[in-house]
């Protein structure tokens, strides 16, 4: 078995630590294919830990209106795989943040699976998440990401049974994904708290691999929510709308400071005792 790349290594060791990381999610090529790196590593000072660069894609199911429009605004650019392999390295080269990809299977199964895992690789990324892997492509891509020492989190469904969350506990490396809430990206709406509770103690109980939370996280109030859940929550919506709506220069100030309100909202120096963490392994 291939051993994990330092990235990947990395990525385990931030997952594990007692205070949740925060991540951020920004498509490659928004708000400009010159500026989205800067973004990046602008996050990354802020307190970001983990960075997800998102392939732009067409059909872009899981997602609202916002990041559905970031991703219009990119593909508007051309920018494709290339564009996003080449973001991960000038950000991973120059953070200290762990670096993944988020992306749906088209542009995985147009690059070639095998081909997309080790150019991750040679990036730097630590791993992919394909929000819509077909399971009949499952043991593809996992072959191959494996081979490449790449992690493979999965997105797993509130309404999975008991043996799907152990066989996607059991396929999942680097993380298994919660969604917050059953919505799109962007949802702004009120978060059941009991119930995501017992969700994430449900995931912790099929296996030991750390678990991740987003959509909904809309606030830095729901970030506090739900830190003591989770081995990191990821934040998309809080910064791409300001870079929509006051543009690259001025949204770019106001994103950066919604992230560093998010860091502090999981600072456990502000927050309550890492070692009263809710099932956290």
């Amino acid at each position: 078995m291939t051993p994990l790349t330092p990235a990947s290594n990395w990525l385990t060791q931030r997952l594990t630590q007692h205070a949740p990381q925060l991540g951020v999610f920004l498509p490659a090529g928004f708000p400009s294919a010159s500026n989205d790196s800067a973004a990046l590593r602008l996050f990354a000072d802020r307190g970001a830990g983990l960075l997800e660069v998102g392939i732009p894609y067409h059909e872009a199911v899981y997602d609202g209106p916002l990041i559905t429009a970031a991703y219009q605004q990119a593909l508007r650019q051309g920018i494709g795989v290339l564009d996003a392999l080449r973001t991960v390295n000038r950000v991973a080269s120059t953070t200290e943040a762990s670096v993944v990809v988020m992306t749906y299977w088209g542009p995985v199964r147009d690059w070639g699976p095998r081909h997309f895992a080790h150019d991750l690789a040679a990036a730097g990324a630590a791993g992919a998440m394909i929000v819509d892997l077909p399971a009949e492509q499952a043991d593809l891509w996992l072959a191959a990401a494996r081979t490449a020492g790449i992690h493979t989190p999965q997105l797993v469904s509130r309404q999975a049974s008991d043996a799907e969350l152990h066989q996607v506990a059991a396929a999942a490396t680097g993380w298994v994904y919660a969604p917050a809430a059953n919505a799109l990206t962007g949802y702004t709406g009120e978060l059941d708290i009991p119930s995501l509770t017992a969700f994430t103690e449900r995931l912790h109980a099929a296996g030991p691999t750390p678990v991740v939370t987003g959509i909904g996280i809309s606030t830095p109030e729901k970030a506090a929510q739900v830190r003591n859940l989770v081995s990191g929550v990821v934040i998309g919506t809080p910064v791409v709308r300001p870079l929509l709506e006051l543009g690259a220069s001025h949204g770019l100030r106001t994103a950066a400071d919604r992230v560093s309100a998010f860091a502090d909202a999981l600072n456990p120096v502000h927050h309550t005792d890492p070692g009263t963490r809710v099932g956290i392994r």
